[in-house]
């Protein structure tokens, strides 16, 4: 890993400490001063283009777009359904999502960057609001090649469509996997109580997977759309013990209905697999975050996921 990359990660991976505990003390610290020179640079830009926005107490500034005082305000818990759109405040577009909504749940850590869940707590359904983020609540001096520099400052148009519960989510992925199942023409399958879908592919003639067992095996896991998200090497399967939560409940389910040699297709509504995972904005820095250990998961919230797996050995 390179010196640049090292010290991004770093910058990353204390910032929440540093924003809490540096500013009390050094006077007038380097951190202070990013944190001057991105409010200035925000009201700079807010005064030039004669935008109406209010800045709040933890230094985000707001300005509304769509009004909805009648709008539910979403309680927290509840999967927000929401619209957005990401630029820097140089005007380069990192990330659009204004078609579909996407989902995420409604808590204090739904979001990176931080910023945006300032934004959160103040939409009502049916609103629109325009957030001004300052470096520090985003990503400080964290940068990434081809998308935005240190000490960044970001506008984020954010819109709450509506909102569901998890009960209402896991309904409708069933519905979308069946869809799916149909239209790919896989058969008749019928889901667990769980919701896993369960398909063998290639029949094992070895021992049956049990919960005591370590597994050895080779797995794919894709999307509904088919794109990859991850998978093991040739070389390099994976091993856990079924005796853990090493792997998410509905794909543990799976290996457990498994012979050694068998190949099987599963699939997972996101209650029994990666659930509301946290939400990276722009989406393209994830999987950096993810092979540094930053965030836990390559999934996107409230993502229905596929596994094609190989049950290679139990013992």
């Amino acid at each position: 890993m390179n010196t640049k990359k090292k010290n991004n990660l770093l910058t990353l991976a204390i910032f929440a400490l540093v924003a809490i505990i540096l500013p009390g003390c050094i006077e007038d610290s380097d951190y202070e001063k990013q944190q001057q020179e991105s409010d200035q640079l925000i009201k700079d830009y807010i005064t030039s283009n004669n935008i109406e926005a209010e800045k709040s107490n933890n230094g985000v500034y707001y300005e509304a777009l769509t009004s909805n005082p009648d709008g539910e305000l979403p309680k927290i818990g509840d999967v927000m359904k929401v619209k957005y759109e990401l630029r820097t405040l140089d005007g380069k577009l990192l990330e659009s999502h204004m078609t579909d909504s996407t989902l995420l749940r409604f808590s204090s850590n739904a979001v990176i960057p931080s910023g945006v869940n300032y934004g959160l707590d103040i939409l009502r359904e049916g609103e629109k609001i325009r957030c001004y983020l300052p470096s520090y609540l985003a990503y400080n001096s964290y940068s990434v090649q081809d998308e935005f520099g240190p000490n960044a400052n970001f506008i984020l148009d954010i819109e709450l469509t509506g909102t569901a519960t998890e009960d209402d989510i896991h309904k409708m992925q069933i519905d979308e996997i069946e869809a799916y199942i149909d239209s790919e023409k896989l058969g008749d399958l019928t889901p667990s109580t769980s919701g896993l879908y369960f398909k063998s592919l290639e029949a094992g003639t070895g021992d049956e997977a049990k919960a005591y067992h370590t597994a050895t095996l080779h797995y794919k896991r894709k999307t509904l759309d088919g794109s990859i998200i991850q998978e093991t090497e040739a070389d390099n399967p994976l091993i856990v013990s079924l005796n853990t939560n090493q792997l998410v409940s509905g794909f543990r389910e799976g290996v457990l209905k498994m012979k050694e040699g068998e190949k099987a297709l599963l699939i997972l509504p996101s209650d029994i697999a990666f659930g509301s995972s946290v939400k990276v904005i722009p989406n393209s820095i994830r999987e950096e975050l993810w092979e540094n250990g930053l965030i836990g998961s390559l999934v996107e919230p409230y993502t229905i996921v596929m596994y094609e797996v190989e049950l290679l050995e139990v013992k």
